[in-house]
């Protein structure tokens, strides 16, 4: 201890003393809401502690950061100077003395939203009524005794700094070799600490806490003043910045009528139940629109899963990158899709499938939610995280048990946080692969992915309880690897390593073929996003046309649907499949019994929307939009000639993303009448 150099040894004391003090707080937030707790086991709660302390030591470097650099400096002179003492002592004692006001107001501010401390706390500032928060908080004895822990942590932090600086020793004692080698440590350690984490591709964000399905103990690790920083900083990101199309009392009501929603429920607008007790029996009239009834639903066999009320798994396959124009029913001539071709013929598919957004936390975000992306806005990483009536959920109250696949980082662009928060139950991830099978930045080959598989699913079949698995691919997506042991027919890369993305999907599907629980599993095939094979507009059509196939040969009659769909719809077409009565509070419609008037979706900054004919592109910044008759790929621009199409197809596509948001800002994505 006597070689390590001074500056090294302060700065370490401070970092423990600063987190037993954020840890109180922890503590005290614990304590204040046992009941929100629910059940869980001692392990978890250490778990949230442990996680609290990362997100501590994140906040710390922040803070510490630029005062340990003089402090490095000045000790390399070894000379003690008590002038610095207290200067170094009183501006560490003024900074996190503001960190322990966050973190006294976060305890009041979590007890009423059950959301830790961000943004939306100051949204008053920009209102006007200023006076009244400040009278209403100085009025409300809780938030003046939050002050006292504030000014009692700010002391018991002055006292010990003061005294740890004044009882430094050794500052004569400079060893200029090992002050070189613990300099590089210690600010090494600092840095890596604010980044949180040491893989490469993501930082620590708001999800890395959620490390379970207690919502109690998943925020219980955060530290408020990094979720506040993290919000302030989305908030001023131009790609999170809100849409304004109209009113949301307009948006609301295009979006009940586009929905079919008659009687909406006063406080959750777009939410409406599904009872399968009594079965739906709906027609399409020569319009597209609902009118009659009939009496079984489209394209479900005799014995449907409607009928017999039997639990069916779930297993939803989102496929990186493919196109719905990679394959043979698209048109394409390469032969890239023999599988998923042949599995079209003999599944209940729609080719006019249409993807949410550009990215694949676009795809995850929708096929799972049922909401669609608006813009850049990232969806998975928006703080407050929100919980949704999604298909994991909501499966996951029907008794399902639940779990996510993805090749890599589970952590990369938020998404095991999301999940986590969602109803997901088990992710698993790079972090469970063997280090050997992983061969680039994206993990491991997709049919090692489907190979690990198949014992868990094993497992969950065992347990006497129906399951839904969500599965990610990445190999359609660079940097590629293709395994020896596949033998592509095409010449070009980017041919070949669609190919195996296809025979990954077969290999998958023969190994469940074999296995006791297939017949009883409604697989789902949809793709993330496609890809820009096309350049006939400015948004390529091709970038959002998926494949959507609904397979289970046992329960579902081959049935080639042209009907518009969305990425949106699985969740509700899976319910209808599975006859599972739930509450619809989304945007996704029942394939089988409604009908989609116009698919729409999101580039990152402009937007399409489309029907069998028409093809609308509209790029707000720049006020330019188009009509064209995209399926003879002319040119073009009719919007002059059909303008009240081209304002009711836009009209369609922009309520419904203003109703979004707005469902989201008034935190009314969760029906809470159902939980």
């Amino acid at each position: 201890m006597k070689r390590i150099p001074v500056f090294v040894k302060i700065t370490l004391k401070l970092y423990l003393l600063l987190i037993a003090i954020y840890t109180a707080f922890r503590v005290a937030l614990l304590l204040l809401n046992l009941d929100r707790v629910g059940s869980t086991t001692t392990w978890e709660v250490i778990q949230a502690f442990i996680m609290g302390v990362r997100f501590d030591i994140v906040t710390i470097g922040f803070v510490i950061a630029i005062p340990t650099i003089i402090l490095t400096i000045f000790s390399f002179f070894g000379k003690k100077s008590r002038i610095f003492e207290l200067i170094y002592t009183w501006v560490l004692t003024v900074c996190f003395t503001i960190t322990f006001g966050i973190c006294a107001a976060d305890i009041p501010y979590f007890d009423q939203f059950f959301d830790r401390f961000n943004i939306t706390a100051f949204e008053w500032m920009a209102t006007g009524d200023s006076a009244f928060v400040f009278k209403m908080i100085f009025e409300e004895p809780t938030y003046i005794l939050m002050m006292l822990p504030v000014l009692a942590s700010g002391c018991i932090f002055w006292f010990f700094a003061n005294r740890i600086m004044k009882r430094s020793t050794g500052w004569e004692s400079v060893y200029y070799a090992q002050y070189g080698i613990y300099t590089v440590l210690l600010w090494g350690l600092v840095f890596i600490g604010m980044r949180g984490r040491l893989n490469e591709k993501s930082p620590i964000m708001v999800g890395t806490a959620y490390f379970c399905n207690n919502a109690m103990l998943n925020q219980l690790g955060l530290n408020p003043n990094f979720t506040l920083v993290r919000s302030w900083l989305d908030s001023k990101d131009p790609d999170n910045q809100k849409v304004r199309f109209m009113s949301d009392e307009a948006a609301i009501a295009l979006v009940q009528q586009n929905l079919g929603i008659e009687n909406p429920d006063k406080d959750y607008p777009i939410a409406r139940v599904r009872d399968f007790s009594t079965p739906l029996r709906f027609a399409r009239n020569d319009e597209g629109t609902v009118s009659s009834f009939r009496p079984e639903p489209l394209g479900v066999a005799e014995k449907s899963p409607a009928t017999d009320r039997v639990s069916y798994n779930v297993i939803v396959i989102i496929m990186e990158g493919m196109s719905y124009n990679k394959t043979a029913h698209g048109g394409n001539t390469h032969n890239l899709t023999p599988f998923l071709d042949a599995l079209m013929d003999k599944s209940l598919s729609f080719n006019n499938c249409y993807t949410s957004g550009t990215h694949t936390y676009c795809g995850i975000y929708t096929t799972f939610t049922s909401y669609p992306v608006i813009f850049r806005n990232h969806a998975l990483k928006r703080i407050p995280m929100l919980q949704y009536d999604c298909m994991a959920a909501t499966l996951q109250q029907n008794g399902y048990q639940t779990a996510y696949f993805t090749t890599h980082d589970k952590e990369f662009d938020n998404v095991a946080g999301f999940l986590s928060q969602n109803g997901v139950e088990r992710i698993i991830s790079q972090a469970d692969y063997p280090v050997g099978e992983v061969k680039t930045t994206l993990g491991v080959p997709d049919d090692y992915m489907f190979r690990f598989a198949m014992p868990i699913f094993d497992e969950m079949a065992s347990n006497n309880k129906p399951f839904f698995a969500a599965m990610m691919t990445a190999s359609d997506h660079g940097p590629y690897y293709i395994p020896d042991y596949f033998e592509p027919k095409n010449t070009e890369q980017k041919y070949q390593i669609t190919e195996y993305a296809d025979w990954s999907l077969q290999r998958f599907i023969e190994m469940a073929q074999e296995k006791p629980w297939f017949d009883n599993t409604l697989f789902v095939f949809v793709a993330d996003h496609g890809a820009a094979l096309d350049t006939d507009y400015s948004i390529p059509l091709s970038y959002f046309h998926s494949p959507l196939i609904f397979y289970m040969p046992k329960h579902l009659q081959p049935q080639a649907n042209e009907a518009i769909a969305s990425q949106m719809d699985i969740f509700p077409t899976v319910m209808g499949i599975l006859g599972k009565n739930y509450v619809n509070n989304t945007f996704g419609i029942d394939l089988q019994r409604e009908v989609r008037k116009y698919a729409y979706f999101m580039g990152d900054d402009k937007y399409g929307v489309l029907n069998h004919e028409w093809l609308l592109i509209n790029k707000p910044a720049e006020e330019q939009i188009g009509l064209y008759k995209y399926q003879e790929k002319e040119k073009k621009n009719y919007i002059s000639d059909y303008p009240e199409l081209a304002n009711e197809m836009q009209k369609y596509a922009e309520s419904a993303w203003q109703v979004s948001e707005y469902q989201q800002d008034k935190k009314k994505t969760k029906f809470l009448s159902h939980e």
